[in-house]
């Protein structure tokens, strides 16, 4: 009877682990985690693959036929050795659903920029006809008013000399999270995803200007200022002469997209 009931057991767990990791996808889609981990072209294939692996999970169950031969001479039969091999293949699931990070840590952040090619923002792709749009619309708004312009955004214009003239001097309106390298002044930081967490990359631009308050690497805020583009050893970097800075909410897309 136990080496059947063992028998049994070993050969539902397949089915159990397939079915528990799609929960665990499903989950993650549920409440917005997957927003940090996967751009969002690639989303749709992880509820996709759940749906599959449940799928996979009711056949396996339906074709099962228990076998009247006995267990193998090598194969557990204890209660305990049971529940050992479950637990091996239950243990990196929950730590996948239950201890990943929200959010990529400040120190990736330094690392990241530490190993990039340039010192303050990441090199964007090439200026497309999008891009050129998507300055205009910038460059083009009202005056009088802060703009509310994404990092990637600064940085695309800091490439053209020409959209720089037309935008330096404007008020700009920008959320991200302040980071307080060792070396030079603060500044205001986003993650870019190109796939998913793995290769995201932060992309900057230097602060100054009032920027007191006791603001955490990896608190959100917004800081409204004047926009100048000084250039370091021929590379543009995006500065902001900060008025005001906030608290503010996580955006619902927490990374950005080149």
């Amino acid at each position: 009877m136990m080496d059947r009931l063992a028998r049994q057991i070993s050969f539902f767990a397949p089915a159990a682990v397939m079915s528990a990791w799609a929960t665990v996808m499903l989950q993650t889609i549920a409440t917005g985690h997957i927003n940090r981990l996967l751009s969002p072209i690639f989303r749709n294939y992880v509820g996709i693959a759940a749906v599959l692996l449940l799928v996979l999970s009711v056949l396996y169950l339906a074709l099962y036929e228990p076998s009247a031969n006995p267990a193998p001479a090598l194969a557990p039969t204890g209660r305990l050795r049971q529940l050992g091999r479950w637990f091996l293949l239950l243990v990196p699931l929950l730590a996948a659903s239950i201890f990943s990070p929200s959010a990529l840590s400040s120190t990736t952040l330094a690392n990241r920029q530490a190993i990039s090619s340039t010192a303050g923002a990441i090199p964007m792709p090439t200026w497309s006809s999008t891009s050129q749009k998507n300055a205009e619309l910038i460059v083009n708004s009202d005056a009088s008013q802060p703009v509310p312009v994404e990092l990637t955004d600064l940085v695309t214009l800091s490439h053209s000399p020409q959209q720089i003239k037309a935008f330096e001097g404007r008020k700009v309106r920008v959320v991200g999270f302040m980071t307080h390298p060792t070396v030079g002044s603060p500044r205001l930081a986003r993650w870019i995803m190109w796939c998913c967490a793995a290769d995201a990359q932060p992309v900057s631009v230097e602060l100054g200007g009032n920027t007191a308050g006791d603001w955490k690497d990896t608190e959100w805020i917004e800081a409204v200022g004047t926009i100048s583009f000084p250039s370091t050893l021929g590379q543009v970097i995006p500065h902001i002469e900060v008025e005001s800075v906030k608290k503010t909410d996580e955006p619902d897309e927490p990374y950005l997209s080149p």
